[in-house]
């Protein structure tokens, strides 16, 4: 390939393996090896290098007594001429992932759901298999979640996230569903409900920004067949366990959620008397990102810990 420099001049021809060979004989100081290394006869390295001398108008490398020493350009040259190697090797070699010595940060979008479902299991996972993994949690509205997993600033987003597009994979992990949680000494409720209650019980509701479950679920709640009170909502499903626990309200949370709280505060669950919508927990990224090993390695995981 023939180049041309600031003045437009024809610059000299630049030969990729004559750079190997540079390269080579910087490191090794030694002619022979160099050969060796690169499967060259001797006579093809001593063409190699009068080619290079001739290119770049320098003896480069003279001789000593154990080989050869470069001279004050070639060591200009063996710092460029060794990054211009790499990258072109960047461009070539199919980049690999090791979890078990790759020290990797991964930025993956959850809710506060998916943070207390998700994390604890995956924590102990990583510190026994992927010590040098980390993990970053993100908050993303729709339109961030889609700026970021295009830029590469999110690697994955877990959850419910339907309809972000042709320019997302998406592959589902489990089916959840929602039931009722209240607290175990209720006085109206005993593990069962009817739906005629529904309608005299306070409850408390989830409204998270940018969850469209939640917003499925109230719909439900106030609609004609139903007709709930609402008396208290909150920014967050993780604060409804504890309320409950300590009041006459009752609320509707996925199953998943609602097995984890009444693990540490007195809950009944409870199936709900009327249908709610269920709902895929699924991951999505992006498609200029399919190809990343350590993102595929990523969601390999999350499918062995949590799919189905």
């Amino acid at each position: 390939m023939r180049m041309r420099d600031d003045s437009g001049k024809s610059a000299p021809h630049l030969d990729l393996n004559l750079l190997e060979l540079f390269e080579s004989i910087w490191r090794t100081r030694n002619l022979t090896a160099t050969g060796e290394r690169l499967g060259l006869s001797q006579p093809a390295v001593s063409r190699g290098l009068a080619r290079l001398r001739e290119t770049y108008g320098d003896e480069l490398f003279v001789r000593h007594r154990r080989g050869v020493e470069p001279t004050a350009f070639a060591q200009t040259l063996a710092e460029p001429v060794s990054a211009a190697l790499a990258i072109v090797r960047r461009t070539i070699e199919k980049p690999t992932f090791s979890a078990a010595e790759d020290a990797r940060r991964f930025r993956v979008a959850l809710s506060d759901i998916g943070e207390r479902y998700f994390l604890p299991r995956l924590a102990a996972w990583l510190a026994d298999h992927a010590p040098q993994v980390s993990i970053d949690t993100v908050s993303a509205s729709r339109e961030e979640l889609l700026t970021g997993l295009a830029s590469g600033e999110i690697d994955l987003a877990v959850g419910f996230l339907p309809g972000l597009g042709k320019q997302v994979h998406e592959k589902r992990l489990f089916q959840e569903k929602f039931v009722y949680i209240a607290r175990r000494d209720h006085p109206g409720i005993d593990g069962r409900l009817q739906a005629s209650q529904l309608r005299a019980l306070p409850h408390v509701v989830g409204s998270p920004h940018g969850t469209q479950h939640a917003a499925a679920v109230e719909k439900v709640l106030t609609g004609p067949r139903v007709r709930a009170v609402v008396a208290m909502r909150v920014g967050s499903f993780l604060s409804i366990g504890p309320i409950v626990a300590d009041s006459d309200l009752v609320a509707v949370v996925p199953s998943n959620l609602a097995a984890l709280v009444s693990e540490h505060v007195g809950l009944q669950l409870i199936a709900p008397p009327v249908r709610f919508p269920s709902f895929e927990v699924s991951m999505v990224w992006h498609r200029r990102f399919h190809g990343d090993p350590g993102g595929a390695w990523l969601r390999g995981v999350f499918s062995q810990l949590f799919g189905e």
